[in-house]
């Protein structure tokens, strides 16, 4: 691609499922088509050591990246930051958008714009609840954000709030920023529901499902422990657990010390694909963090027709979850809140569950790669 066509480039660490599909609609949509160019920075792990959740680009896409064997680790901040900055001197883009504030390459990239007089778009998920927050630090954060980013794309309702609380300008925050393949997910599992038997995964009759990093702040053990609460209560369905992480061996053992192996299941990391069968014959999803910017696997449940059960911290539930209409907002630091709403959607058990599912997909419709690709290119015409 000749420079001068280099409208536009997008830069993400270690490109997952969800990046791809967001940069596939920024490339087919019609005001950006000929004009963005995606950077990965890393072909290896990315931020979260030792794992790999990167996928690869299976179709012609314009995207580079600047290092496609190392990981986030091995190279170090400080080389990847000069990698970005050279890039960019290369492409000459005239939007730049930055994967948060947090990183040397995202500063780099914020600051070769400013440098050169382009314009740098913030894409944040961060909301005022996901970590403590210090006054002073709060005060030197907004005078970066503003300095440094002219737009910020920003992911739903709490995340609009924390920038506006930062005092960035509210008319230069656009929204839909996480978002997922909703097409993918929906047609992936209908095609399995209707061709496929749950048998061929040894998959349970009915259960929840959890998909995640199984580390501290996703709650999996708080989730294990209202899972038994529910199960001494009379609740039927199993629970799956499909990921990997840290805790992974803990988790194992506090499952085998309450004598639930039968009726819960470790399935392992796996690809956006192979997830697609745990979605498609789950009968509800389960997303108990006590930190979480937004949580990417609701709208991927969602799209898959599930009701979903979230922790109200997640940054995605004021938006994604209407009470009892699509799945229960629940609060993990009370006592039985998972249990409750467990035992609130096994009730609903048939026809009104079909219902919730359904619901789900109406409300995920609105936050799909096409809506987000629409706000990028409203900035880039601004």
């Amino acid at each position: 691609m000749e420079n001068g066509n280099n409208k536009v480039v997008v830069i993400w660490i270690d490109w997952y499922a969800y990046h791809v599909a967001r940069f596939r609609a920024l490339h087919e949509h019609q005001a950006l088509q000929g004009r963005i160019t995606g950077l990965e920075l890393v072909g290896g792990a990315g931020v979260h050591q030792g794992m790999v959740f990167r996928e690869a680009v299976s179709e012609p896409l314009p995207i580079k990246t600047l290092a496609p064997k190392a990981s986030w680790s091995e190279l170090g901040q400080r080389r990847l930051g000069l990698m970005v900055w050279r890039e960019l001197e290369k492409l000459q883009p005239e939007v730049v958008l930055v994967p948060g504030y947090y990183t040397l390459p995202g500063l780099s990239a914020a600051l070769w714009a400013k440098w050169r007089g382009r314009r740098s778009v913030l894409m944040t998920e961060s909301t005022e609840a996901d970590h403590k927050r210090t006054g002073w630090k709060e005060k030197f954060k907004s005078l970066l954000l503003r300095g440094l980013f002219d737009w910020a794309v920003a992911g739903g309702s709490a995340h609009v709030r924390y920038l506006e609380a930062l005092e960035f300008p509210t008319h230069r925050i656009a929204r839909n920023y996480d978002v997922v393949d909703n097409h993918f997910f929906a047609r992936g599992a209908d095609d399995i529901r209707v061709h496929r038997k749950r048998s061929e995964w040894n998959l349970p009759d009915k259960y929840f499902l959890f998909v995640g990093r199984l580390a501290e702040e996703k709650n999996v053990t708080g989730l294990l422990e209202n899972f038994a609460a529910y199960r001494r209560n009379g609740g039927t369905w199993s629970l799956v657990i499909a990921g990997d992480g840290p805790l992974r061996g803990t988790l194992e053992n506090f499952v085998e010390r309450r004598e639930l192996e039968s009726v819960v299941r470790f399935a392992g990391h796996h690809t956006s694909v192979g997830l697609l069968p745990y979605y498609a014959f789950a009968g509800c999803f389960v997303l108990p963090s006590t930190r979480e910017p937004w949580g990417l696997v609701v709208n991927e449940a969602m799209a898959a027709g599930l009701p979903v059960i979230v922790s109200k911290r997640c940054g995605c539930s004021e938006d994604l979850v209407e009470q009892g209409v699509n799945g229960f907002v629940f609060d993990p630091a009370k006592h039985g809140a998972i249990r409750e709403a467990m035992e609130s959607i096994e009730t609903r058990d048939g026809e009104p569950l079909r219902q919730m599912g359904r619901n789900s997909r109406e409300v995920i419709a609105q936050y799909s790669p096409e809506t987000w690709a629409g706000e990028v290119a409203r900035i880039v015409a601004a």
